[in-house]
């Protein structure tokens, strides 16, 4: 036992070691991160080469206008599939120059983009949430981040502030999101996820995936998943040998969960799909062509949890029932310290506030970085953002250990 318990000290300081390197180099490149509009690809030479399409149902009437006066801003081609959602949604798509599709069955987000892909046939395809406003200018700018092998660009997401705490805890973890994305853009690598609420792509590589049978009835377990398509055209187009990158200039606002009981349900169905992913992508060999950083990143921020949960169990374990029987040696001299190295890690002295001093760093200087990314009503979004990392903490564990679960929604 006491073996054992020299090992579990040696993988907690290596793993506290690991965890300082990566929010050190996440909080590094979050400070050394600008990003230039790049010059536009020959084939995006005009917004009229790009297609919008929304999937849309049974959303909030004043919510989905506003989605749609920004969409019309553009100056673009825009198709709204109304999944089961007919009127008024119809009348105010086609008032402002749109093609809506009706579906009368319900099928679910993965139905609804695979039919409005039929009704594409520009070069370029950008899909935007019913509940995401994007100003002005946006699909100009997501083009011009088209270039070489990026086959993938989505946008910098912000939530909109109401009167709840949760779209404040909502916010906080977008702001930290975007240190971690950041990071993974500043190489030239690929980001983890491009974000559904608006993601554009090449028409050309997406396409033939979208109005498969592989991406409409998508299974997890046997049974037919509802979530995760975002994360499902990423993993996609980097096994594809192309880049998924990120266009942070361009700051769209979407809706935020309305209670924190939405909150912890959005979070579930997050963490389950993301951890699906995260693994797949680790053993089918994506995580591997994105790039050692792009693992190294990936494994890091999935595994903090799990890790973080193990280790305290750990330490309380040990603390109450092992250090009376191998944690009670002492050294009186610095002779018996030479001579007896190896009891360093079964003594409580020494190892405890090494421990505890070796985990503080990292954090600290990762939480600087995040308060320093929040850029509007910092204190209420960082105090509502210390709740949402207690609920993400939880719902992460319980993601991972139910990710098989993605036939619900959950939040509609």
């Amino acid at each position: 036992m006491l073996l054992i318990y020299r090992y579990l000290i040696l993988i907690s300081v290596f793993t506290t070691l690991l965890y300082f390197l990566y929010y050190a180099l996440n909080a590094y490149y979050l400070v050394k991160h600008r990003q230039e509009p790049e010059d536009i690809d020959e084939e995006a030479n005009m917004e009229k080469d790009v297609t919008i399409l929304i999937p849309v149902y049974n959303e909030k009437v004043d919510v989905f206008e506003r989605v749609i006066q920004g969409v019309k801003s553009q100056g673009t081609k825009f198709v709204v599939v109304g999944d089961s959602s007919n009127q008024p949604y119809r009348s105010i798509v086609e008032d402002n120059g749109g093609t809506f599709i009706y579906l009368e069955k319900r099928g679910g987000k993965r139905i609804a983009i695979s039919e409005g892909m039929k009704f594409v046939d520009t070069n370029f395809v950008l899909f935007v949430d019913s509940d995401t406003t994007i100003p002005e200018g946006t699909v100009s700018r997501m083009l011009t981040h088209f270039k070489g092998n990026v086959g993938g660009v989505g946008a910098n997401v912000s939530i909109r502030k109401t009167n709840s705490g949760a779209s404040y805890s909502a916010e906080f973890l977008e702001r930290t999101r975007e240190i971690i994305l950041k990071a993974m853009t500043v190489r030239g690598g690929s980001v983890m996820v491009i974000d559904g609420k608006c993601a554009m792509y090449k028409t050309s590589i997406v396409k033939p995936l979208l109005i498969s049978d592989k991406f409409r009835y998508h299974k997890v377990a046997g049974k037919i998943a509802t979530m995760g398509d975002d994360q499902q055209l990423t993993a996609y187009i980097i096994k594809k040998g192309y880049r998924a990158t990120k266009c942070f200039e361009v700051v769209v606002e979407t809706e935020p969960p309305e209670n924190f009981k939405q909150f912890t349900k959005q979070s579930i169905r997050w963490a389950r799909s993301s951890y699906y992913y995260f693994l797949k992508n680790l053993t089918d060999g994506t995580a591997v062509k994105a790039g050692g950083f792009y693992a190294f990143e990936a494994i890091s921020t999935f595994a903090l949890p799990i890790l973080t949960l193990g280790l305290g169990l750990f330490r309380f374990y040990f603390t109450l029932h092992l250090f009376g029987r191998f944690a009670g040696n002492s050294f009186d001299t610095i002779s018996d310290l030479l001579a007896h190295p190896t009891l360093i890690l079964t003594n409580r002295a020494i190892m405890h506030p090494l421990l505890d001093l070796l985990s503080l760093p990292g954090p600290l200087i990762f939480g600087s970085a995040v308060v320093l990314n929040v850029r509007r009503e910092r204190m209420r979004t960082l105090a509502f953002g210390g709740l949402a990392l207690v609920i993400i903490f939880f719902t992460s564990i319980y993601g991972f250990f139910t990710c098989w679960k993605q036939s619900k929604w959950m939040t509609r």
